[in-house]
């Protein structure tokens, strides 16, 4: 981008965290460290908050224990990435997966991708993109308006300072092609 891009977690993002009630979490029986997190710091009480052109987040109001086909554990959901499938904790490992159930000739199967090593990271993470993305969107639309031969994909380096910052979170979060967080910083999602 042609200029330099501030990438932080905004206050509004931050005040719209919501905690839960700790005694509908401990009625689920849950590890403590997600019942902790939960009810000091929560989730985006937002709806529909903007990842992608075609992908909203939505938390739910009440997280859900569920067990997903071919997955060996149980996993506790908390938020619907709408085309994308499901965003859901492990409960043994505690970190934030998404899971996509699709049909494979009339069997479901579960398709896991690595969010972020615990809640917290994911949290700050979805900050960070929520910050950087209408950013990129709007410099995109600048730039196709004067050019409508742009591409993104002739400019991947315009990823790098929310990659940066991704990193200085959680690491593993964008290490492999096949992360969440790495798949949110392609140039087809725009």
């Amino acid at each position: 981008m042609r200029r330099t891009v501030e990438i932080g977690i905004s206050r509004e993002y931050r005040d719209s965290l919501a905690p839960f009630e700790k005694g509908g979490l401990e009625a689920l029986g849950l590890p403590a460290e997600i019942i902790g997190f939960l009810t000091e710091t929560g989730l985006p009480a937002s709806d529909g908050l903007e990842i992608t052109p075609n992908a909203q987040i939505t938390f739910l109001k009440r997280p859900v224990i569920k067990r997903y086909p071919y997955l060996r554990h149980d996993y506790l959901q908390i938020a619907s990435l709408g085309v994308m499938g499901e965003l859901a904790v492990s409960l043994k490992f505690q970190s934030v997966q998404q899971i996509q159930v699709t049909d494979d000739c009339g069997y479901e199967l579960s398709v896991l991708y690595f969010v972020n090593d615990s809640l917290r990271q994911f949290v700050d993470c979805l900050g960070l993109w929520l910050d950087f993305y209408p950013q990129l969107r709007a410099e995109v639309g600048r730039r196709l308006e004067a050019d409508p031969a742009f591409s993104l994909f002739d400019h991947g380096e315009w990823y790098k300072p929310v990659l940066e910052r991704l990193k200085e979170v959680d690491r593993r979060a964008v290490r492999e092609r096949k992360c969440f967080w790495r798949r949110m910083c392609e140039p087809d999602i725009v």
